[in-house]
């Protein structure tokens, strides 16, 4: 049996300080670390991945917030992480692919943990994202062996479209940061997963957990965000 379970990074930085407004420099305003509750919540998401029966790789995308992420949960199941472009966010400017050109000088470390995630484009389309996404999809049916675990850690438009294209059903889900969906395949010749527990769960976080403002939201992709 194959088991994949799709898991959103944690609460960011820039939630609480506002990072993203005009000025601040590109590779903290749209690659933002993990807030400490956002770190947190990893950890909770780590120790129920751990519990479920761990990972046998975890897949991430190369965005900051989800490799510190990955990172965590990686280190709780005893594994590494593999960081993919097909996972990033969804660039709809050409700065908010600016994690890899042009601020990748600025951020010299982190540009290192990019390497071999591959190339993306930017602008995106919707056909663009699908298949990329389908390419992802197609990857998890042909891994060897059959039998694995694979944590994938990717933002929440991504995640969607996941779940959509291997469950075979529309899916359309705020995911709340650190929420895990868990899907499995029972044979190879299966051409779905099947989706065990909630959509998007976040019972492992607790009450005291954070969640993406509103505003930010709504914000997110703004206009002048190409001329900053």
């Amino acid at each position: 049996m194959q088991t994949i379970v799709l898991i959103r990074h944690g609460y960011l930085l820039s939630w609480d300080q506002r990072l993203k407004v005009r000025g601040t420099e590109p590779h903290l305003r749209l690659d933002a670390a993990l807030a400490a509750s956002g770190q947190t919540q990893a950890r909770h998401a780590a120790t129920r991945v751990a519990a479920d029966g761990g990972a046998t790789v975890v897949l991430s995308s190369p965005f900051r917030s989800c490799l510190e992420t990955a990172d965590l949960i990686a280190a709780a199941c005893a594994t590494t992480v593999t960081a993919d472009w097909r996972l990033g966010e969804v660039l709809l400017s050409q700065v908010l692919g600016s994690p890899f050109s042009p601020t990748s000088a600025m951020d010299p470390a982190w540009a290192e943990r990019r390497v071999g995630a591959g190339k993306p484009s930017h602008p995106e389309s919707d056909r663009t994202i699908q298949q990329r996404c389908t390419a992802v999809v197609a990857d998890l049916k042909a891994r060897k062996p059959f039998a694995q675990r694979v944590v994938v850690v990717s933002h929440a438009i991504i995640l969607n479209e996941l779940a959509k294209l291997m469950t075979g059903r529309a899916v359309a889900c705020d995911w709340h940061p650190a929420a895990l969906t868990t899907l499995v395949r029972r044979l190879p010749v299966d051409r779905t997963w099947r989706m065990t527990g909630a959509l998007a769960d976040i019972a492992h976080l607790g009450a005291d957990d954070r969640t993406e403002p509103v505003e930010q939201i709504e914000v997110r992709y703004h206009p002048q965000d190409s001329r900053s």
